[in-house]
């Protein structure tokens, strides 16, 4: 019994001495990308279980036995960290990043995937790659940033529209645009306004944005079925953090100013074309001639010499309409967002206010948003979320309803002759403008208004089950609704306005797009190396539309500018429209020990806009990949340490046309023989079908040197067949043709994408981004054996959908000064004819892509960021018409034309002699066919940014959890030296566009 008792006495003191020893540690993880704390980090004493979890405050206690001295430190996403304790009691660690995981995790459709998995062709953009760019919508700023994706401005309007194409254009009658997801939203990316130039994707805060993921071959869009033709973007929004709430305000500011002006003729050079063109014609007087154009011919002008009439001209006054009309603009946002929550509920919230003048006045850009996310963990099995966007955002084009160019002021103010003054002498616009532009744009665009107003929401809730460990059922309720009111006003103190005394438009339109999805998704692992996983859903999506429209004439002054106070309504409309889809889909994937990976999905879908006969389509895709690194004969190589081989083949649909295109309805005519009336608006079709896209995709997956240098290699083949066609038919059917499914084209290509880290040291690193894209685009058929369109021969088989089909320009004849041209066969002639007509060239860029290089140096980070293009025409109308301007009464030229322009025999040059009248001039003149291409290749500085993180030891000191300050530019500068016009993106004629903006801002980042 003694002994029993001293041995439990040792065992007692043994204790209390090892208690005694032991001592408490205690400290705060946060996170260095942001200064966070980091909730649920695990800190372990080296070499023995003693372990605990950090609190929602990144707080951790934790009591070190007698003898040890390590603490490790981790958490997902992070590198470990061992920290030696030492002496001390409270510790501060940071956690790093782990860079081989960033970027791991990839939305592929309705479930999530790592990297390593994905055998698809995906690209992603990360959130904090475009974040703070003073850009409009997130649409923008995908250019460049991912291999197959072209990304070109229609106009420079901000929040303006903006035209995306993955791997090329895959249609010629139905749309081309990606399918748009917002957190499993699926939006309706339309412009629903019918006088106005917005971009419906504007409504997003972009800095809101977590990850946008881009699926580009057939095989992994396929899970989209009848929408996934032309790729699908899919971005996530940012959502709440568990921890203690942390707060978020950033604001930047700036000013815009115009990319370029473009170089145009004096007053006097003016004059000097005027009276060469004359000469030239063989008409006497040139001097008088030249002068009275010019509306400056004295009444005395018989009296004067030619060398006083020659003054006249030298001495004419020069006004700059463009230093008027392109104007520095503003930029501002403002942002303020909130994020926490415990291990039950987490919140994100934001509010935002952005605005934005365009180099043109009084165009504009405002919005505000607001943003809700909430994550609720109701039970173990149960979690409820929900995700708001709530948008406001507004537009000013005055010009936007004058149907010309020439009520934009970046074309009239450069076309308008010169020595018109602007103002008059007490300050008042001048409205005496002689020339054909018979108008001052300047005053027109200060008295009309172009205003436009969006109102809309996005959103959804949605609830995931854990049936069993294995199964999750997720349910999924969203809703993208619009609301667009425009208005426009030409005022009766305008030429357009003033005969009528005034005009007044309306419109509003509804959208409505309502969807739900209903998925269970399925993941096992068996015996540790057969991974299977699935989903399988069924979803539904209705779309209306509806609108209303009006105006009237006759207002009683300019201050009414309703449509109510118009003394003569003109035209009252109204419209509905809508669709309905509804699809069932299904995807396995199988592996084995993540080394052979397999695919399969296929997507059952109808869609009410097409006929009774193919109301249904099945999209198909298979997928396969091999991971070669775990290979033996790789599996221990130190140079390679990623490989990976892809292949895929799928088929996906386009249903981008026309509601009711297959059906055979009756629109009302309005009034006939005084009453109402209706007739056929176009005839039946039953056997309308999908528009099919067949991609087959090789691809590879590399890292080299421990992931310093990464990146990916892509092959395709996109056949795009059953295209629609508007087939001619018999007129006795009472309308001239009816559109089947008969053509088809394909789109060729390599992509290739890569990362390198150059310098990684302890204080610097030095990241390169880069990218490139070759595409070939040809039409392999149309109907009926044809080799070319009757009603448009530009398209033609072998030749690509966007190739220039006109007249090809000869240059100069030198002794003669005359222009020329080639006929079909190659001969030299003056006068141009509809048989010459050849293909001249391609509107579709052959490479395009981008480089980004980021600079870190502690708490400095520069970002240099171009952008390009190659192998593109352009048919620029403007620079066009004003070197055709050279040789017509009342317009400006450009300085380029005047310069370059045929002034005696034996000069070589390519701009003709000016010539007084003629088709000379005209038809077979220098805005004609090949004369007005131009060679659109160039490269831009896209985004030069420089920002400083302020050090941990001084945000503690000031009571903020992190401080960044920051300034960029954007579209800084543009090398296209064959290029005369303003921006050689624009797509289309470039005739009357707004140019883009040179953008300078400023900002500051704080948390707290």
């Amino acid at each position: 019994m003694r002994k029993v008792l001293l041995l439990g006495l040792m065992l007692i003191l043994g204790s209390a001495v090892a208690f005694a020893q032991s001592r408490v540690v205690t400290g705060t993880v946060i996170s260095s990308e942001d200064n966070l704390p980091i909730p649920g980090a695990t800190v372990l004493v080296k070499g023995t279980t003693i372990g605990t979890a950090t609190d929602l405050d990144g707080r951790f206690s934790i009591s070190v036995p007698s003898g040890s001295d390590v603490l490790v430190v981790s958490f997902v996403g992070s590198t470990s960290k061992e920290i030696s304790i030492g002496n001390r009691s409270e510790l501060d660690v940071i956690l790093d990043p782990d860079t081989k995981l960033l970027g791991e995790v990839v939305i592929t459709g309705y479930s999530v995937q790592t990297k390593r998995e994905v055998t698809g062709a995906v690209s992603q953009v990360r959130g904090d790659v475009i974040e703070n760019l003073p850009m409009q919508s997130f649409d923008r700023a995908l250019q460049g940033r991912a291999a197959g994706v072209q990304v070109a401005s229609a106009n420079g309007i901000p929040g303006g529209a903006v035209n995306i194409r993955i791997r090329g254009v895959g249609s010629v009658n139905a749309g081309n645009e990606p399918l748009y997801i917002v957190d499993g939203v699926q939006l309706n990316s339309r412009d629903d306004a019918g006088f106005t130039q917005s971009n419906p994707l504007a409504f997003l805060n972009p800095n809101d944005i977590e990850s946008m993921e881009i699926l580009k071959d057939a095989a992994t869009a396929a899970i989209y079925g009848a929408q996934a033709a032309n790729g699908v973007v899919i971005i996530t929004t940012k959502k709440g953090k568990a921890g203690k709430a942390q707060f978020t305000f950033n604001a930047y500011g700036g000013t815009t100013e115009p990319l370029k002006t473009l170089d145009v003729t004096n007053a006097t050079e003016v004059y000097q074309l005027r009276k060469e063109a004359y000469i030239n014609a063989g008409i006497n007087i040139p001097q008088a001639r030249g002068l009275n154009d010019l509306g400056v011919l004295p009444s005395n002008w018989q009296s004067l010499s030619v060398e006083e009439l020659d003054q006249i001209g030298a001495d004419l006054p020069f006004y700059d309409w463009q230093r008027e009309a392109l104007i520095t603009g503003k930029i501002q946002n403002y942002e303020l967002s909130a994020s926490g929550g415990d291990e039950k509920t987490t919140f994100f919230i934001s509010g935002s206010y952005n605005s934005q003048e365009a180099t043109v006045s009084p165009v504009n850009f405002e919005r505000g948003t607001f943003a809700v996310k909430l994550g609720h963990k109701a039970t173990n099995r149960l979690n409820i979320e929900t995700n708001l966007n709530l948008s406001t955002f507004g537009q000013n084009t005055p010009f936007a309803t004058s149907g010309a160019f020439l009520g934009n002021p970046a074309f009239s103010a450069a076309t308008v002759l010169p020595h018109n003054p602007i103002y008059n002498e007490d300050g008042s616009f001048n409205e005496n403008i002689r020339g054909i532009l018979n108008q001052n744009v300047i005053a027109v665009n200060t008295y009309n208004s172009g205003i436009q107003r969006t109102n809309q929401v996005v959103g959804n809730i949605a609830a995931t089950y854990q049936l069993a460990d294995n199964l999750i059922f997720r349910s999924l309720f969203g809703v993208d609704y619009r609301l667009v009111q425009a208005e426009d006003y030409t005022d009766p103190r305008t030429p357009d306005g003033r005969g009528v005394n005034g005009r007044g438009q309306v419109q509003s339109n509804w959208n409505v797009n309502f969807i739900t999805t209903q998925t269970l998704n399925y993941n096992k692992t068996i015996n540790s190396v057969h991974n299977i996983s699935g989903v399988y859903g069924v979803e539904y999506r209705s779309e209306t539309n509806q609108g209303i429209s009006g105006s009237g004439t006759g207002f009683p002054t300019f201050q009414f500018r309703t449509v109510q106070s118009a003394a003569i309504p003109e035209n009252i409309t109204s419209f509905w429209t809508g669709f309905k889809r509804f699809g069932t889909f299904l995807q396995a994937n199988y592996d084995y020990n993540k080394k052979y990976l397999l695919t399969l999905t296929g997507r059952y879908d109808g869609s009410s806009r097409f006929g009774a006969d193919n109301l249904y389509g099945f999209f198909p895709s298979v997928r396969a990949g091999w991971y070669l690194k775990e290979e033996g004969f790789l599996k221990e190589s130190t140079t390679i340490s990623e490989l990976k081989l892809r292949a895929s083949w799928g088929v996906t649909g386009n249903d981008q046309i026309g509601n009711f295109d297959s059906r055979g309805l009756y629109i009302g005519t309005g009034t006939y023989n005084g009453g109402g009336g209706i007739r056929p608006s176009g005839l039946a079709n039953e056997q309308l079908s999908w528009e099919k896209n067949e991609t087959i995709n090789i691809g590879v997956d590399f890292g080299l040197f421990d992931n310093r240098v990464s990146g990916a290699l892509d092959v395709f083949n996109r056949n795009s067949k059953d295209l629609l066609f508007p087939q001619p038919i018999l007129w006795t059917n009472g309308f001239g043709s009816v559109t089947r499914n008969v053509g088809s084209l394909v789109n060729r290509g390599i992509e290739f994408e890569i990362r390198t880290v150059n310098v990684n040291t302890n204080n610097f690193r030095w990241d390169t981004d880069f990218n490139i894209t070759r595409i070939e685009n040809e039409i392999t058929s149309l109907y009926d054996g044809l080799e070319e369109l009757p009603s448009n021969p530009a398209i033609r088989v072998g030749e690509s959908l966007g190739s220039y089909f006109s007249y090809e320009y000869a240059g100069v004849n030198p002794a003669t000064g005359r222009p020329m041209w080639y006929d079909i066969d190659g001969n030299l002639k003056y006068q141009v004819q509809a048989g010459d007509r050849k293909i001249l060239g391609n509107s579709l860029p052959s490479w395009y892509g981008g480089m980004n290089n980021t600079f870190s140096y502690k708490g400095l980070e520069l970002t240099v960021f171009f952008q390009y293009e190659y192998g593109r025409l352009v048919p620029d109308g403007q620079v066009g018409f004003m070197r055709e301007n050279a040789s017509r009464l009342t317009l400006n030229a450009l300085k380029q034309t005047y310069d370059a322009r045929w002034t005696e025999p034996g000069q070589m040059t390519y701009q003709p002699r000016v010539y007084s009248g003629g088709t000379e001039v005209r038809a077979s003149g220098m805005n004609t066919g090949g004369a007005s291409l131009f060679n659109a290749d160039y490269i831009r500085l896209k985004q030069v940014s420089l920002s400083y993180n302020l050090s941990p030891s001084l945000l503690s000191k000031i009571g903020l959890t992190r401080a960044k300050v920051y300034a960029q530019g954007v579209n800084l500068w543009t090398y296209a030296p064959d290029y005369p016009g303003y921006d050689p993106e624009f797509l289309g004629a470039a005739t009357g566009i707004i140019p883009q903006t040179r953008n300078y801002t400023v900002g500051i980042q704080v948390g707290f």
